[in-house]
């Protein structure tokens, strides 16, 4: 039979590895990955190969040549431009006269290709995708099936709440030649994004075949380094190369392995090595051809590539250097750290922890490297929570990593725009500002700079400036000690997971832009832009009802320094308001929502009945939030008002649909289509509902460009549940009054990231006869009520929501999806 294998990666997650290899090439316990990818081909009889090739074609071909020293008969395609990857095996559409294998050959396997083609021929399938279990489905393709295995949805690299199964697609698919009819050739197409859902939705025979085996797609240097220790551990079906001279002892021809050295298995040397004595070779070492390993050396989980030098006394734990690396006497390499080829490190040089040095660098002697030459320093995998980058003031976020959030996200924006800047009230954010204005600076992005803001504010002068984006530093509203930077797109909204990626992606590969000299941003103050806010929020308020109806409010803010205060007393007072100033007390400074809610609300209402006043105001979380209380001194829950606000634009906004959150209840639901008015649902996040919340145009601004986001404008949602008291002439209680009861509960489990995908599939599976809506996490409509199970996407958690007929209904459902969770823990 015939395969293609997909060989055109530069694995840019991989980098300093693959800045002279290509992905395929980089090696596994001493041979190339795509080596062991041709193994398994030859292995089920698959003699007649193919590769596609992109990125440093020669290396791969000159290595392997026509195929015959590997035992297979081996023909290559070479792509002049990217062509994704069905447009790849698109160009060797002639030599594909039969059924074949797709497989990738930069990932590690050694699934059962043999009961893969006997499914797909019992299907009598169009394509057969190999599919398996991971931990944690978020970076792969997410594959559903019927119980035949019949494909019915696809979820490319899916946010927790699209999680719905652990079974990701491996990339290798069992296809009929008949697949070239529905696509063009030389155009870019991707299996996965492109022609397997077009497949799909013309109704085509797709299958998913859930494998048994070992895979790992190794797409980062974590993941290598556990593909290397995997193949020692006897996790695969395949052996390292030379002879077994002692138990998980692999020894290369030539190889020099004296009686003095200490070894502990497993490792893998490999040919013409020569180990000096006393050297110490702990488990999980691989050692590559022609390297020389000097006396008294110790080596824990290293990796060490061809033609490898490890001085006398140089100790190495958890690194990788790649081809040609020089280590001199004395050095120490500690966990995590990489070398790309040709380094040279001087004696008694100290390289820390996650450290990545790019090819063909110089470490002077008794030199300490605490971050990436040339680069920077790694911090993780992913920047973005829910709303933001959440990090500790001046231990997380410091100066050094402010400057490169910036420099990241001036790199993918265009050069010579223009980015909007405010921070509140918080010191630091204040002080650290300075450094991510720099790095957006040096991409040749300018700056408009608010001075201190909020953050409503600063996303209306996005839009009223035709800035590209927008950015906010404010003290985070979950952590106090914490800066959080939010970033906002041309239109004010929350970034979209899409950017978000680019701006990780650019934060931690490094590659920056770096503007010319003559091409450096500038800075521009904006003075006053929180008066032109305001003006444009009196303009679509109904500021003579209001004023008829003589409010008075108890008022106060989270932080007295900050800039509420005034834009409250000035909103206020241009409404006729009476205000009597809320007696907060420290406690109400600094807090988290929840905690600020606690400490104040018995204060609030107390001050609001003895004032006699028609409500209590709390602006808080630097504009975004608004606690109010009724003139009875009760709370006004965050539902309620919601409800309020959408009674308030379909009577006398004309709008005609609302969104809302899929977490919302139900009850609001009965609001709007008793007032004639649609519901469309959102995703639980921040930018979900912003998107649609302006596109809809349901709360324009006085300017007629800019638009308002009341859910997250606590002084324009207070305006408007004004502007619904003095229109209705009914007290705030009253109102409350009128919304139906409901009964909702939240609850929180603690669950591994590792657990999360195959809990997700085990619920939708058990509910898969209920009613269920999959727009974000899994709701599953119960006969009492409805029971929300959303995967968190910041916490090693599940996020379970609940509506029910009665409170107890709504604590037996959150209850019994938590029981759940944590009995599926266990298993």
């Amino acid at each position: 039979m015939k395969a293609i294998v997909m060989a055109g990666g530069k694995g840019t997650r991989l980098r300093p590895l693959t800045c002279k290899q290509p992905k395929p090439m980089v090696p596994i316990a001493g041979r190339p990955m795509v080596e062991y990818i041709l193994t398994l081909l030859k292995q089920y009889q698959f003699a007649e190969i193919g590769m596609t090739l992109f990125y440093l074609p020669d290396l791969i071909t000159n290595y392997f040549g026509d195929g015959r020293e590997f035992g297979v008969n081996l023909r290559y395609f070479v792509e002049e431009t990217p062509l994704g990857t069905a447009g790849s095996v698109k160009n060797a559409e002639a030599f594909l006269d039969e059924t074949f294998l797709v497989i990738s050959g930069d990932a590690l396997t050694d699934i059962n290709l043999a009961e893969a083609l006997v499914f797909h021929r019992a299907r009598g399938a169009l394509v057969t995708i190999v599919l398996t279990k991971v931990a944690n489905p978020l970076d792969y393709g997410v594959v559903i099936t019927e119980e035949d295995g019949r494909i019915k949805r696809f979820l490319e690299k899916p946010g927790w709440g699209e999680v719905f199964s652990d079974t990701v697609n491996t990339g290798i698919y069992l296809i009929e030649p008949e697949i070239f009819r529905y696509y063009e050739k030389d155009k870019e197409v991707d299996f996965s994004k492109d022609l397997f859902p077009l497949l799909l939705q013309a109704g085509a025979p797709l299958y998913g075949y859930v494998a048994e085996g070992y895979w790992s797609d190794v797409g980062n240097l974590a993941q290598y380094r556990q593909a290397n220790y995997d193949l020692l551990d006897g996790k695969l079906k395949f052996k390292p190369s030379g002879r077994e001279v002692a138990p998980g002892v692999w020894v290369g021809e030539g190889t020099e392995l004296p009686p003095t050295a200490q070894v502990e298995a497993p490792v893998a040397l490999g040919r013409y090595v020569r180990i000096g004595k006393d050297a110490k070779l702990g488990k999980h070492t691989v050692i590559g051809d022609h390297s020389l390993v000097g006396e008294e050396a110790s080596l824990k989980k290293a990796i060490l590539w061809n033609h490898a030098y490890v001085g006398y006394q140089t100790e190495i734990r958890g690194a990788i250097l790649a081809h040609r690396t020089h280590l001199k006497s004395g050095v120490r390499v500690y966990e995590g750290a990489v070398l790309g080829e040709g380094c040279t490190v001087g004696s008694k040089a100290v390289i820390k922890p996650e450290v990545r040095i790019w090819p063909e660098k110089y470490l002077e002697s008794g030199s300490v490297l605490n971050s990436s030459l040339v680069w920077g320093n790694r911090w993780g995998t992913n920047l973005f929570g829910r709303q933001g980058v959440d990090k500790t003031a001046n231990l997380e976020f410091t100066p050094e990593f402010a400057a490169k959030l910036g420099v990241a996200y001036g790199t993918i924006l265009p050069e010579n725009s223009w980015v909007v800047l405010g921070t509140d009230h918080f010191p630091p954010a204040q002080k650290l500002k300075a450094a991510l204005v720099s790095g957006l600076l040096g991409t040749g992005v300018n700056v408009y700079d608010l001075g201190v803001a909020a953050t409503p504010v600063t996303r209306q002068a996005v839009v009223a400036l035709e800035a590209a984006a927008g950015i906010q530093l404010r003290v985070s509203p979950a952590t106090p000690e914490n800066i959080l930077v939010e970033f906002f797109d041309g239109q004010g909204l929350i970034i979209d997971r899409s950017v978000e990626r680019k701006v990780e992606q650019a934060f931690f590969a490094e590659e920056f832009r770096r503007a010319a000299l003559d091409r450096l941003g500038r800075t521009r103050s904006v003075e006053g832009f929180s008066a032109r806010y305001l003006e444009n929020l009196l303009k679509v308020t109904a500021r003579e009802e209001i004023r008829a109806a003589g409010f008075k409010a108890v008022t106060g803010v989270d932080a007295a320094e900050g800039p509420l205060g005034s834009l409250l007393t000035m909103a206020l007072a241009a409404l006729g308001c009476e205000t009597v100033a809320f007696q907060a007390g420290p406690a109400c400074s600094y807090r988290t929502v929840k905690d600020l809610r606690e400490a104040c609300l018995p204060a609030l209402a107390e001050q609001v009945r003895r004032a006699r006043a028609d409500l209590g105001v709390l602006l808080a979380s630097n504009g975004e939030c608004l606690i109010l209380v009724d003139e009875e001194g009760r709370f006004v829950a965050e539902e309620q008002f919601t409800a309020l606000l959408s009674l308030l634009v379909l009577k006398y906004g004309g709008a005609a649909t609302i969104p809302l959150p899929v977490t919302a209840p139900s009850f609001i639901e009965e609001v709007i289509r008793a007032n004639r008015g649609e519901v469309v649902r959102t995703k639980a996040s921040p930018r979900a509902l912003m998107e649609k919340v302006a596109e809809a145009r349901i709360y324009p601004a006085g300017d007629g460009r800019c638009s308002f986001q009341a859910t997250y404008d606590g002084l324009y949602a207070l305006t408007k549940i004004l502007e619904l008291m003095a229109r209705e002439k009914r007290s705030l209680a009253c109102l409350v009054a009128q919304l139906p009861t409901y009964h909702i509960d939240r609850k929180q489990v603690d669950c591994s990231w590792e657990d999360k995908g195959r809990i997700m599939r085990h619920l939708f599976e058990e509910n898969k006869d209920k009613t269920v809506e999959v727009i974000d996490g899994l709701k599953v409509f119960h006969d009492q009520g409805w029971a929300l199970v959303l995967p968190d996407a910041e916490e090693p958690a599940f996020q379970i929501y609940s509506e029910a007929s009665s409170m107890e209904a709504a604590a037996e459902l959150t209850s019994f999806y938590s029981t759940r969770i944590n009995a599926l823990q266990l298993r």
